[in-house]
């Protein structure tokens, strides 16, 4: 990932050494992370000063044997800024998930092509 090096692995209950965060926690990360940066440059173009911004992902599994995946993703977010005006703040949240490519790309239901490259 450019020049960044992210270390992945899963806690000791599934064998991993928990020497990084688990695949589903990058996952949730990934869609925390696109929100918060689009909340931080659509509120520039609408002018707001943002203080503070706090977000609480939740991500619910499916409660069967494996293969697993989530069945609900709850984002709730917590913005501290010059304005109280709650309508403009929803406005600001609503364009940020709006303009994330994680989002749309949850929304969309894109299905992965995983194959193996022999020689590369």
């Amino acid at each position: 990932m450019r020049d960044h090096i992210v270390t992945t692995d899963s806690n000791s209950d599934e064998g991993g050494g928990n020497l990084g965060a688990a695949p589903t926690e990058l996952f949730l990360a990934a869609l925390g992370g696109c929100i918060v940066i689009n909340i931080s440059r659509i509120a520039k173009k609408m002018r707001i000063e943002l203080k503070s911004v706090r977000m609480r992902i939740l991500g619910i599994k499916e409660q069967k044997d494996r293969p697993s995946s989530f069945v609900e993703l709850d984002v709730d977010m917590a913005v501290d800024a010059d304005t109280v005006d709650r309508a403009r703040l929803e406005k600001l949240i609503q364009l940020a998930e709006e303009n994330c490519t994680v989002s749309n790309t949850l929304r969309n239901a894109v299905a992965p092509t995983v194959r193996l490259v022999w020689g590369e």
